[in-house]
C-alpha cells in the first residue's frame, strides 16, 4: 500500500512539474501542514482590506482537508482557475460582488449593465441591501491539471494568504515577487 502511495504521489508531481509557469512543488508533511493552518487561520483573524472586512477561505480549507495537500510555486506563466475566486457576500449569503476574471468582463458588462466596477476587476451588484456584516469569500477553485488522474479523488485548490506564500517560498528558497503558491489538495483513491 505504501509503494503504490509513493507511485502515485510521484506521478502527481511529475503532472504538476509538467505544466507551464511551475517552478517547484512540496507536499506539505503534517508539520507543515499545521503551520499552514495555523497562518490561514491568523490571516482570517486579520481580515481583508487592512482588517476592515472579515473574510473567509473557503478554497485553502477544503485543499487543506483532503488527505493530501501540496504547494505549487509559479511564475507569472503559470495559469489557475479563477472564475468564482473571490465573491463578496453577506451573512444570508447573498452575493453583493464577485472578481470578474479579465477574459469574462465585457460580457458580464453586457449580461449586468448596471454594475459597478469598484477596479479592472471587481464588481459590486446595484440594488442589494446587504443582510449583517459584509465579508469576502475566496473561493475553491478546480484545479484541472490533475482531472482524471489514475489513484487520485477530490481534487480542488484554493489561493493561500501573503503570510502562508511567504513562509512557503522562504522554505524552498523561492523568494522574490515573481513567484506565487497555490494550495492543492486530493485524496488518494481507496
Amino acid at each position: 500500500m505504501a509503494a503504490e502511495r509513493e507511485e502515485v504521489l510521484a506521478g502527481v508531481e511529475r503532472i504538476v512539474l509538467a505544466i507551464p509557469g511551475v517552478e517547484a512543488i512540496r507536499y506539505l508533511e503534517p508539520e507543515l501542514k499545521e503551520e499552514i493552518t495555523r497562518l490561514e487561520l491568523l490571516a482570517e483573524q486579520n481580515g481583508a482590506c487592512g482588517g476592515l472586512i472579515p473574510f473567509r477561505n473557503a478554497g485553502v480549507w477544503a485543499a487543506l482537508s483532503r488527505e493530501v495537500s501540496l504547494m505549487v510555486v509559479g511564475n507569472p506563466h503559470l495559469i489557475v482557475c479563477d472564475e468564482g475566486l473571490l465573491y463578496m457576500m453577506d451573512t444570508s449569503g447573498q452575493v453583493l460582488g464577485e472578481y470578474v476574471p479579465p477574459h469574462l468582463k465585457e460580457e458580464f458588462k453586457r449580461e449586468h449593465p448596471t454594475a459597478s466596477f469598484l477596479s479592472d476587476d471587481f464588481v459590486l451588484h446595484q440594488g442589494m441591501a446587504a443582510q449583517g456584516e459584509p465579508y469576502f469569500l475566496i473561493g475553491e477553485v478546480s484545479f484541472p491539471y490533475l482531472d482524471n488522474v489514475e489513484g487520485i479523488t477530490r481534487v480542488t485548490s484554493g489561493s493561500i494568504s501573503t503570510m502562508s506564500d511567504d513562509r512557503v517560498r522562504s522554505l524552498m528558497g523561492l523568494e522574490g515577487h515573481a513567484r506565487w503558491t497555490h494550495l492543492v489538495g486530493f485524496d488518494l483513491a481507496p
